[in-house]
This record gives C-alpha cells, structure tokens and sequence, in this order.
C-alpha cells in the first residue's frame, strides 16, 4: 500500500467478487489485492462473531450452526462469498426482514482496518465509514458481526389471488417481525420456473414465509435462500424463455408495489415475471421488486415507474448512489480523507 501510494498505483481490495454491481471492477488500471488467502480466523461469543475478510460465509455459518447460532444477515451468494466483500459491499439478506441492513443497529461491533496512512479500529457508528464503502475507506483485516440463535425456520407457503390480499398479509406479518427469517413474493410465472418439480399447486400470487409460527402450508423450499436478492435474476436469466433477457430492481414501499405491479401486470400479464424480496428498512416494510421480462417491454414499466415517481435504480458502481443515508457518506468520505488522502483505493467508485 505504502508502494502504491508512493507512486500513486490504484490499488483494489477484491474478495470472492460475487457482486452483481461491480464494486471490485476497477475504473483504472489497477493493482488487485487477493483477500483470499488471508490466513482464516473465526472466534465467537454470545453476541459476536470474530472474522477475517477471507472467510468464506458458508463455513462462518457451519461453525456457528455446530454452536447454536448464524449470522444476524447474510447475503444469497452465501455459498461463494466472503465477509469481507459483504461488508465493504453488501447491505440486505438473508435475516433482512428481521433486522434490516446488515451493518444497522449495531451490526457490525467493530472492524479494523488497513489504511494508506495506518492502521485503524473502528467501533459501533464509525464501523458505517467501511461497509458498503467497495473498499475506499481502506482494506478490512478483521471484524466483528452480530449473531443471533439458530431456530428451526420452517418456509411456508400462503398463496393468494391478487395483490391487495399480497400487501394486506405483509402488513399483517409485519406485526411477527422478530419471529419471521423472510419472506418473498413470488407471482405465479416466477415461482412455477423456480419451484418446478418442488411444488403441486402455485397460486396466482405467492408468499413464502420462513418463520417458526404458523403462517401457511408447510413446503420443503430451502432453495430458495439462494435465490433472495440479485441471485434470482441471475437463476432467471437460465430458466426463462425470453428472447432478450432482462431485468430491473426497485426498492418500492407496500402501496407502491401494489400500485406499480398492478400496472405492470395489466400491461404485460405473463410476459412479466415478479419477485420480491421483504424486508424492513427504518422501522418500514420495503419490497425488493425485481421485474424480469424481454427488453423491449421495459419502455412500459419505466415509463409506469416515472409515472409513480420512481425513477431510482439501484445499481451503480458509484458507492454515493447506492448509500441512501447522507450521514454515512459523509461518514465514508471523512475516513476516505484520513486513511487514502490521495485516493489510491478503488479510485472513481467514491465521489468526495
């Protein structure tokens, strides 16, 4: 790093690279630093759980499963990711009904931190300098992660017929929040792509509840954790029989998923495919809405979603237009100036 700063070579912390977005895609020719072969350290107690970056987040899991516990949330790509590129990188997951992003309410004890300009450690609010940072404020060395008791979630299965019976039941779930894992909303093309073989009988609309209360049918869908998130559209683009393969995401509150779907779906009935990912983002129910159809029909969804004012789209390479929270980025650009004043790191994907 000192090397690097010296001559002013942009240097790229890279984990597993699981991200749909890009964060470890360097803008300028770049030294790439493998976090992979980090010597590997997992220590635990009743609260945290104490990590190298290079840990694979799969076997943090089996070892606190052995132990009673798991992750407080954790990302689909579970199987291949590493925390550290889940840190510096990811926000919502697996968990995220129950407790938001990853790095909220006290999600992360403490991380240090490798800086140009020294070594850090940062506690409690500071830790939000360095996750979801895409490795500009510094490469993570070690962190400590909230965890929570393992239960026996089981994934139930409530179908429905249209989408006011969808929102009026997450409203009504969201009353349980502490005892729900998750929940997806599938409609009837997604699911019967995903669930083909798996289920007898898919409902017009569907909510998939992974709880330890009693919500719905009981069906054997573990599957479906790696299919939360960015991890569906990517199982998506094998399993559909679209010409021209596309999608697009959108962070929609519960009346405007029912007010953008329902356009949506009028215009292009099955021609459409809807999954959402349900989770609680300060205090309020948000659907992660992932609209999979051919190409050309996205000239009339984007023009719904103008029309509902919702023109965001949340993929970005840039970490200012992925962190909805002012207080963070300014946080992320305060420890950016401290530790990397010359901007060796990842340079371009943090705008100051």
């Amino acid at each position: 790093m000192k090397l690097c700063d010296e001559y002013r070579i942009p240097l790229v912390p890279r984990g597993a690279g699981t991200s749909t977005i890009g964060q470890v895609l360097p803008i300028y020719s770049s030294i790439i630093l493998d976090m992979n072969d980090m010597k590997e350290v997992i220590e635990i107690d009743d609260k945290w759980v104490k990590v190298t970056p290079s840990v694979k987040i799969l076997r943090t899991l089996d070892y606190l499963r052995r132990r009673g516990k798991e992750l407080r949330v954790y990302p689909s790509s579970f199987y291949i990711a590493t925390l550290g590129g889940y840190i510096a990188g990811g926000d919502v997951g697996i968990g995220s009904f129950q407790y938001g992003y990853h790095f909220d309410n006290n999600g992360i004890n403490s991380v240090r931190v490798l800086g140009v300009t020294g070594k850090y450690t940062l506690n409690g609010k500071d830790t939000l300098a360095v996750a979801q940072a895409a490795g500009t404020t510094g490469v993570i060395t070690e962190a400590e992660l909230a965890i929570i008791d393992y239960e026996d979630w089981k994934d139930q299965l409530i179908r429905l017929n249209d989408l006011e019976e969808v929102v009026k039941i997450l409203k009504k779930l969201g009353e349980f929040r502490s005892k729900i894992r998750r929940i997806t909303v599938e409609d009837y093309e997604a699911l019967s792509l995903v669930g083909k073989d798996r289920l007898d009988k898919v409902g017009k609309w569907n909510v998939i509840v992974a709880s330890t209360l009693s919500f719905g049918e009981e069906v054997n869908l573990r599957f479906l954790d790696e299919l939360a998130f960015a991890a569906i559209y990517v199982t998506m683009s094998k399993l559909t029989k679209f010409k021209d393969y596309f999608y697009e995401v959108r962070l929609l509150s519960l009346d405007s998923f029912l007010r953008v779907v329902k356009q949506v779906k009028e215009a292009l009935n099955s021609n459409v495919l809807i999954h959402g990912d349900v989770m609680t983002l300060r205090g309020e129910i948000i659907i992660y809405t992932v609209f999979i159809s051919d190409k050309s029909n996205f000239e009339i969804i984007d023009s719904i979603m103008l029309k509902e004012g919702i023109p965001f789209e949340i993929h970005s390479i840039e970490v200012n237009d992925r962190v909805d929270e002012e207080y963070r980025l300014e946080l992320m650009k305060k420890y950016k100036r401290i530790m990397d004043p010359h901007n060796i790191l990842n340079p371009g994907k943090l705008r100051l």
